[in-house]
This record gives C-alpha cells, structure tokens and sequence, in this order.
C-alpha cells in the first residue's frame, strides 16, 4: 500500500528535503516498531469493501465501531523478546501501542449487513450500502 508523505511547496528551506531523505534511512530503524496501519477502500453500487494491514494483531485486540457513514478501526499490539545465552539474559525488550483509523464515506453503511474478516494480518471490512443512499431523481410537479 502507498504510504503517504507531506509536501510543502512555501518551505522557507531549500535544501530540507536534502536533509530530511539523508536522515530517513535513520529514522525508519525506529518506526518500524510502532503500529501503523494502511488501508485501502474500494466502492460498488452496493457497498464499501475496506482492507486494513494490521501485522503482528491479533484479532481479538482490534474492535470496529460503525456510526452512520464513519467507520473507525482501533487496534493494540504488544510485543516482547528475550535474548538469551545460556541461562543469561542479554536483553528484554517490551512494547505497546495502539493504533486507530477513522474514513467517513460517502454513503451511510447498513450495521446489521456489515461483515469483518480477519486473516494473514489483513483486515477486510464488507460494508453494504444502507437502501436509502441511493441517488434518486424527483419530477418537478
């Protein structure tokens, strides 16, 4: 999926973007620890088909809220590692963070018919169109 990067065209600093790619090889070494999740949405006539990348999730630590045509997907994710030598530990390391995306869409969703799906670290969220979003076109009288 297509990660998303800020552009300011009035960058009072010419050369930040110089620094800040020099730096970048640097700076992911740490992000690739906190959660993140990137989504991808599809529509067609009748409903949304939402995927999520939830990696390393379990299922049971993501909770879906749908609240008219705004979906919100909240995720936890706890690691930990030990490394050992012999009956020595060299070094634990422990981590937690959450993570949550927000898409308000175009038309509201029908609750009772949405469906989640979670398999191999990807969310997918079926979500069918409520019978009254469709566009309908009044005859002047």
């Amino acid at each position: 999926m297509a990660r998303l990067t800020q552009y300011s065209p009035f960058s009072t600093d010419p050369f930040a973007d110089v620094f800040q790619a020099f730096l970048r090889p640097i700076r992911q070494q740490g992000d690739d620890q906190s959660p993140r999740m990137d989504i991808d949405i599809t529509e067609a006539t009748d409903k949304y088909v939402l995927k999520a990348e939830v990696p390393g999730i379990d299922k049971k630590d993501i909770s879906v809220t749908i609240d008219g045509n705004t979906v919100i997907i909240s995720a936890n994710k706890e690691k930990s590692s030990e490394v050992k030598e012999g009956d020595n530990v060299i070094r634990q390391e422990r981590y937690w963070g959450r993570v949550q995306r927000s898409v308000s869409l175009a038309s509201p969703i029908d609750q009772a018919g949405a469906k989640a799906v979670c398999e191999n670290g990807v969310l997918v969220l079926t979500l069918p169109k409520t019978a009254g979003s469709q566009h309908k076109s009044l005859q002047i009288e």
